[in-house]
């Protein structure tokens, strides 16, 4: 009723009644800098920012888009408007693109606008047929097309304003944001501060070597030093197994600076392989990969009990002595690890870990016969020709990391009950200890590794809903603690994995915007 009077006040009795409105000073949430929501455009792409300017009324917060940013929401959420329409915004234009579209390829509606960036403007656009489904603004419904803008309020109305309704509105948006002067770059709100010398490149783009995805990067650091990244190569789609999945690998010799060609070093003919993981024997120089082999649809939700590949998902490894340029054919662990009652049993993804006594680890995960997701870790003190399965983590859990404690070690877990935070536990050699939550995550693998100096390094989507804004944290107290952070990548990001470089940098393979991005930087204040 309030917002009903409001908008009854501010255009007068004659105008319509806007079905939607985006103001910058109300409606607008954010983080660091970083436009998390516009009203119910909750949906964010790329890097949409706050901006600070000046106003008849005090400072107030505008959305400054880049070009390659957008924020929306489906038409299940936003809904459809059929028939005569208008949209009403203030805004500063710079160059040309589509200000906002619908966000559904049948109510599409692109709304392209041009400027020079010199002043701000009001701007109306009237429909008088046609669907616009759902809303898009800062692109098009392909995300595509994106205009550099600064915009204050969006009104939008489901029905043609007449003249006099639109100068109702125009007198009252200029009343409120008059010219906005920009404050200096010194008083915008940073969007986040990188670590030292941090550089980011796509290393895979999705469609590249007619690879429709590439997801699920583990990385290690080989005892020559070399790079070894492993990735899931998803062939047909962005599905997971049982889909047409082989696991691919790349090398960097010069610390990232350039890759090999990807190999493919797991391939089962006619079946899907995929999520891996990679660990290096410092010892012996020997680099395993382990990954899910399903054999026809005993992946995820499809395989169950039993031991065979025509049963239940198989627990793949493979291995190289030739620091990752040839690779023996991958090999069953399932028997040595999972129980017939078991519905599925398989590795992390993302690297493992070998302890100070020599002993490899890989973590692990497994449902129970009863379909109970629990994290877990197997462990081989033979240099990887046997190994045998820990006692389950605190259920549901799934995906995690391990990194060795001086007390045994410690996991950090995907809590699959979706409580929005890590899930954590310790292993002191024989049991596990209470779990306890910590850190935000939004159900997602996440990366943990130990520096030689003695950190611990944690990164992950650093939100407890979506996927976005990629983070590393350290700790230095073997994460009892942890620091807020330095952001990588603040767009749309996934699964991660890190790895110490030999110059003691740190080198990360995730999932952004596009494909595999890889990241180098340095630990703070190091």
């Amino acid at each position: 009723m309030k917002t009903l009077l409001f908008f009854l006040l501010c255009l007068g009795a004659s105008a319509a009644e806007p079905m939607a409105t985006y103001r910058g000073d109300v409606d607008l949430k954010s983080r660091d800098g970083g436009v998390t929501a516009w009203g119910n455009l909750t949906r964010i792409h790329g890097t949409p920012r706050v901006w600070k300017v000046k106003t008849p009324g005090g400072v107030k917060e505008v959305v400054r888009f880049d070009g390659a940013s957008a924020v929306w929401q489906a038409v299940n959420a936003w809904g459809r408007v059929e028939g005569p329409r208008t949209i009403v915004a203030f805004a500063r234009v710079s160059g040309e693109g589509v200000l906002c579209d619908g966000s559904t390829r049948s109510g599409a509606d692109a709304i392209r606008v041009k400027g020079d960036g010199s002043k701000w403007a009001f701007l109306s656009f009237t429909r008088t047929a046609g669907t616009l489904g759902g809303f898009i603004v800062g692109a098009d419904v392909a995300t595509q097309n994106g205009v550099k803008a600064d915009v204050a309020e969006i009104w939008v109305f489901g029905a043609a304003l007449s003249e006099k309704e639109l100068s109702e509105v125009e007198t009252r948006l200029r009343q409120k944001w008059g010219e906005p002067v920009d404050l200096p770059e010194s008083e915008q709100i940073q969007p986040w501060k990188p670590f030292a010398g941090l550089t980011t490149k796509l290393l895979r783009k999705n469609g590249q070597d007619s690879v429709h995805t590439y997801r699920i990067p583990g990385l290690a650091t080989s005892k020559k030093g070399t790079l070894l990244a492993v990735f899931d190569l998803r062939h047909d789609g962005a599905g997971d197994l049982p889909g047409n999945i082989d696991v691919g690998l790349t090398r960097s010799t010069d610390d990232g600076e350039t890759w090999s060609a990807t190999q493919r070093v797991m391939d089962y003919e006619g079946s899907g392989v995929g999520d891996p993981s990679i660990l290096v024997d410092q010892e012996t120089g020997r680099i395993f990969i382990t990954a899910l082999w399903s054999k026809g649809n005993r992946a995820w939700f499809g395989s169950g009990p039993g031991m065979t590949p025509d049963e239940t998902g198989q627990f793949a490894i493979a291995h190289s002595d030739d620091d990752g340029v040839t690779w023996s054919q991958p090999r069953s662990i399932t028997s040595q690890i999972k129980k017939p009652a078991w519905r599925l049993c398989f590795d992390g993804p993302g690297c493992g870990i070998q302890l100070r006594d020599g002993a490899l680890v890989f973590p692990a995960q497994f449902r129970d016969e009863k379909g109970m997701p629990h994290s877990c870790f197997i462990t081989s003190k033979d240099h990887g020709d046997t190994w045998t399965m820990s006692p389950p983590c605190e259920g549901p859990t799934s995906e995690a990391q391990i990194a060795e404690t001086k007390g045994g070690m410690l996991i950090s877990m995907r809590d699959e009950s979706r409580s929005g935070q890590r899930k954590w536990q310790r292993w002191d050699g024989n049991a596990w200890s209470k779990p306890w939550l910590r850190l935000p995550d939004p159900v997602c693998q996440a990366s943990l590794i130990r520096h030689p100096d003695g950190r611990l390094l944690f990164s992950n989507p650093a939100d407890a809903q979506s996927r976005v804004r990629l983070t590393v944290r350290e700790s230095r107290d073997d994460g009892e603690t942890w620091t807020e952070g330095r952001v990588i990548d603040p767009r749309g990001s996934m699964y991660s994995c890190m790895s110490v470089m030999r110059d003691g940098r740190i080198a990360m393979i995730y999932e952004g915007v596009g494909g595999l991005w890889f990241a180098s930087f340095k630990p703070e204040d190091s």
